[in-house]
């Protein structure tokens, strides 16, 4: 899917964006099924933590797509395991806010490979907080992370690197449908949504199967090639919405990446 010179590009500075994912209608339809779920449930769909692909069938599909895939694996190979992921939603003028920080701090991976797919399923630009990204920032070590618990930082310690220099740092608008690649050293956060309107991404975690859980053995879903290592049980794969054995996985996935004696890689 990608040119080579976008290859390069991501491998020099981290990311790579936008990339044209789903049709705008579909990531519209997906976006509704989460308002649906919202309204019967009483509760965010970005309280979902680690694990929210498994909790629809859709974003389960969505994970697999091709339209994903093809430009993951460009950057990371064939063998792809998708590890985890994210509901981000920010509700117009609600001032919540991702601070600086990466995911490599206490996603707990070795080596680290990991690529984020950002989905937008609602336009993200800057006015309602879109995604920034420090270039280049993934070729440095792990930085030090204050962990603030700020009840409007919608990271699950409001973990924080002090001390950026935002001058240096890219917005990567994207429009219902786009999608944007980083790494997980990358440095990246995000304003707050100044608008009326939600703004909602699903980010999704993928590794090569070369990659190890430096933490525990862990479950992780197959979702394209083959795996030699097996470093990784298999997750369960959804039935349906709301799969009882999927759930149970995915409340226990929460408890783990919260869980305060797992310490930030830096630190």
């Amino acid at each position: 899917m990608l040119k080579p010179e976008q290859v390069e590009f991501y491998k020099s500075r981290g990311y790579l964006s936008p990339l044209r994912g789903i049709t705008g209608d579909k990531a519209n339809w997906m976006h509704g099924e989460l308002d649906r779920f919202e309204r019967e449930r009483g509760i965010s769909a970005g309280s979902i933590h680690f694990k929210g692909h498994l909790v629809f069938k859709w974003s389960y599909d969505l994970a697999c797509s091709a339209e994903v895939l093809d430009a993951v694996e460009d950057v990371i190979g064939p063998d792809i395991l998708v590890f985890a992921s994210k509901f981000w939603i920010k509700g117009g003028g609600d001032g919540t806010f991702v601070s600086w920080h990466q995911d490599s701090a206490y996603f707990g991976l070795e080596p680290h490979d990991l690529v984020t797919a950002w989905v937008a399923l609602t336009d993200a630009n800057r006015d309602n907080g879109c995604m920034q990204v420090i270039p280049g920032s993934h070729l440095g070590t792990a930085q030090t992370h204050n962990e603030t618990y700020d009840p409007k930082n919608l990271l699950a310690r409001g973990q924080k690197i002090e001390n950026i220099d935002e001058s240096e740092a890219v917005f990567m608008e994207l429009k219902a449908g786009e999608f944007s690649l980083h790494n997980e050293r990358t440095v990246h956060g995000s304003l707050a949504n100044n608008t009326d309107s939600a703004r909602i991404g699903l980010a999704l975690f993928y590794i090569p199967t070369h990659v190890k859980s430096t933490l525990a053995r862990r479950t992780a879903c197959l979702v394209r090639g083959e795996d030699r290592y097996g470093y990784w049980d298999a997750d369960p794969i959804p039935r349906h919405d709301f799969d009882p054995v999927v759930m149970k996985l995915v409340d226990q996935a929460r408890e783990g990446y919260v869980d305060p004696k797992i310490a930030q890689e830096a630190r």
